[in-house]
């Protein structure tokens, strides 16, 4: 008699596969009547729950100029994606372009450091707006 060999990946998903036929044609035992689930949706996030930290213009590693700084997300809820825009401004005053670092996944209670390269290089300072979240 000739011996079949099977490596464990093959006994594995032939386990699984026999498994899942188990449940197969099975009588289910709710009701023929089904009723409408009602689904909550999660509160929206307000952008009131981030906090800035602290943020800088600076120099990188590769001499760009760069706008790095902190958030905090104060909620108990992780938020999908957040973006803070800052206004660039020149040694006048004057607004001259815009920075918006963003994130996806900002879990409950961490906080996300980031680092964007600002565009024109010659911004002195930036002014925060706000932020938008998801």
């Amino acid at each position: 008699m000739k011996q079949l060999e099977m490596s464990l990946p093959m006994a594995l998903m032939a386990t699984a596969l026999i498994l899942i036929n188990s449940g197969c044609g099975k009588q289910s035992s709710a009701p023929a009547e089904s009723k409408p689930v009602a689904i909550q949706a999660a509160a929206p996030i307000n952008a009131d729950v981030l906090s800035l930290v602290e943020f800088k213009i600076a120099k990188n590693q590769a001499g760009k100029s760069v706008l790095k700084g902190s958030v905090s997300n104060s909620s108990s809820q992780a938020i999908v994606h957040a973006t803070a825009e800052f206004k660039l401004l020149d040694k006048d005053g004057k607004e001259i372009g815009t920075a918006m670092p963003s994130v996806d996944n900002l879990g409950a209670k961490f906080s996300w450091n980031f680092e964007v390269e600002i565009t024109p290089e010659d911004a002195a300072s930036a002014k925060f707006s706000g932020f938008t979240t998801k």
